[in-house]
């Protein structure tokens, strides 16, 4: 069986916060001598106590007295209780922040003022969306900018401008939030989109390039006043893992193509 001093050794070792409300006391060591002060923190060096002069004394646990042992074991475990609390505030407080628009990229997004008062399924939905869309951009592409996710259940799927700006209605998925986004990126909305059309067909030469590395030398690139396809995730039956990987090259070629860098 375990010592009570070895016992308590073994809790200290994790324990390294310090208790800045434990009370000052009169801690006894088993030779006979003591120390006032308050209780520090406890880790694998012993227990350290702060005299009232503002120095500090570590005491081994193998030293200290049955009572002063137990009591410095509670703290101990106060100290652990209370730095794991504070991870999870802090867990809390970046996930905040994630939903609020700081996911680590070059990309990033916010929510709309009000959010606070969006139905939280919508909510939910939206970031779940935009989380899955924006990280994964990150991780395959090069785009610069900050976008704002807007609730908006009056617009009939979804909308989005070169301002940054997408209108969230009855369409909501992680293919949806690529699309959109791609829009804040020029899609559709820049200036120099409609110089690069000519009856129908997209004319600049990096899309061309890269869509005729996916799908051989005779293929066209389609273009409208606001979407291009193949590759341009228009509709969920055109999202695949490979599909959606094609995408992003061809936004990135199609900024090219419009001076966009």
């Amino acid at each position: 069986m375990m010592r009570p001093a070895v016992l308590a050794l073994s809790a200290f070792s994790c324990c390294l916060a310090p208790v800045t409300w434990a009370e000052p006391r009169t801690w006894t060591s088993t030779d006979g001598r003591q120390v006032t002060g308050e209780f520090v923190r406890a880790d694998a060096e012993g227990v350290v106590i702060r005299r009232g002069d503002g120095k500090t004394v570590t005491i081994a646990p193998d030293l200290l007295v049955g009572e002063d042992l137990v009591h410095a074991s509670k703290l101990a475990e106060k100290a652990k209780e209370k730095a794991a609390a504070e991870a999870e505030e802090e867990k809390k407080r970046l996930a905040a922040e994630k939903r609020a628009g700081f996911l680590e990229g070059p990309l990033t997004y916010g929510l709309s003022g009000g959010s606070e008062n969006w139905p939280e399924d919508r909510k939910k939905r939206i970031v779940d969306a935009m989380d899955a869309a924006i990280s994964f951009l990150n991780e395959h592409g090069d785009f610069k900018k900050h976008v704002t996710a807007n609730n908006s259940p009056g617009t009939p799927t979804a909308d989005a401008n070169y301002d940054g700006w997408i209108n969230w209605g009855g369409s909501i998925s992680r293919r949806v939030a690529l699309h959109e986004i791609s829009h804040t990126l020029g899609i559709g909305t820049h200036p120099e989109w409609g110089s690069n059309i000519k009856d129908g067909k997209w004319t600049g030469r990096h899309a061309l390039k890269q869509l005729r590395e996916f799908d051989g030398p005779d293929a066209i690139l389609h273009a409208d006043r606001m979407h291009f396809w193949p590759y341009g995730l228009n509709f969920d039956n055109e999202s695949n893992p490979e599909a959606d990987l094609r995408f992003i090259k061809m936004v990135a070629a199609m900024r090219k193509d419009m001076g966009i860098r």
